[in-house]
C-alpha cells in the first residue's frame, strides 16, 4: 500500500483588483474635491451657492429656460405663484421690458426650471423676476458646460468600481486564506497517512516468522 501527496494548484491571485481599487479610491475622492471647488464657481441654478449673472447672452429667435434654485416649489415655498410671475429684461442702458415667459405649473417635474422663453434679441441680456430678482437662465449662450457635474458622475463611477474590486480583492485574500489553511490540513493529514502505514509495515515486519 502506497501512499503519495497529491499536489493541488493554488487558485489564481488578485493582487492587481485591490492595486486598482485604492487607485480608483483616490481618483474618485479627487474627482470629489474637484466638484466641491467647480460646483462653487459655476453660474448654474443648480450649483451650490450660486449667484445669477448680472447678464446672459442670447440669439433672437432661441428658446431659453429660465431657473431658479429649487425650481416652481422653491417659489411656492416664498409665497409666489408660479402662474402670476412677471418677469423682466433689459440690455445695456435700455428700459426695462416685460419678458413673456411661459411658466410651468405647480406640478412642474422640473428640478430648477421654472419657465421657458424667447429671446426678441440677441446680446447680453439682465433678466429678473418680480418679487424674487435675478434669475438663472441656463442654457444661455454663454453659460458654460456643467463641469462640476462632470466630476460628480466621474466620482460615483470611480468610487463604485473601486469599491467593486476591492470587496472582490477581499474576498479572494479571504479565500486564498481558507483555501491555504485547508491545503495544510490535507497535507497534514497526508503526513500522519504516510507515518501511519510506515509505522504499521515496521511492525508487521518485527512480528514476521523467523525474526
Amino acid at each position: 500500500m502506497e501512499a503519495s501527496l497529491t499536489p493541488v494548484a493554488l487558485p489564481p491571485r488578485r493582487a492587481q483588483h485591490g492595486a486598482a481599487a485604492v487607485v480608483l479610491l483616490v481618483v474618485g475622492i479627487l474627482l470629489a474635491g474637484l466638484y466641491r471647488v467647480t460646483s462653487g464657481t459655476e453660474r448654474h441654478s443648480y450649483a451650490s451657492d450660486a449667484v445669477p449673472p448680472a447678464n446672459v447672452h442670447v440669439t433672437v429667435g432661441h428658446s431659453y429656460l429660465i431657473s431658479v434654485p429649487g425650481g416652481v416649489a422653491a417659489l411656492q415655498d416664498h409665497g409666489l405663484s408660479p402662474s402670476g410671475l412677471r418677469c423682466e429684461w433689459s440690455t445695456g442702458g435700455s428700459a426695462v421690458q416685460p419678458l413673456s415667459v411661459q411658466l410651468y405649473g405647480p406640478d412642474a417635474k422640473a428640478t430648477d426650471a421654472i419657465g421657458t422663453f424667447t429671446a426678441s434679441v440677441t446680446g447680453d441680456v439682465h433678466i429678473d423676476c418680480t418679487g424674487w430678482g435675478a434669475v438663472f437662465v441656463d442654457d444661455a449662450d454663454d453659460a458654460g458646460g456643467d463641469l462640476a457635474g462632470l466630476f460628480l458622475v466621474l466620482c460615483v463611477i470611480a468610487l463604485t468600481i473601486g469599491a467593486a474590486l476591492g470587496l472582490s480583492a477581499l474576498r479572494s485574500r479571504y479565500s486564498d486564506a481558507s483555501y491555504e489553511l485547508a491545503h495544510a490540513k490535507r497535507e497534514d493529514a497526508e503526513i500522519e497517512r504516510l507515518v501511519h502505514i510506515v509505522h504499521v509495515r515496521s511492525e508487521d515486519e518485527d512480528t514476521s516468522p523467523g525474526r
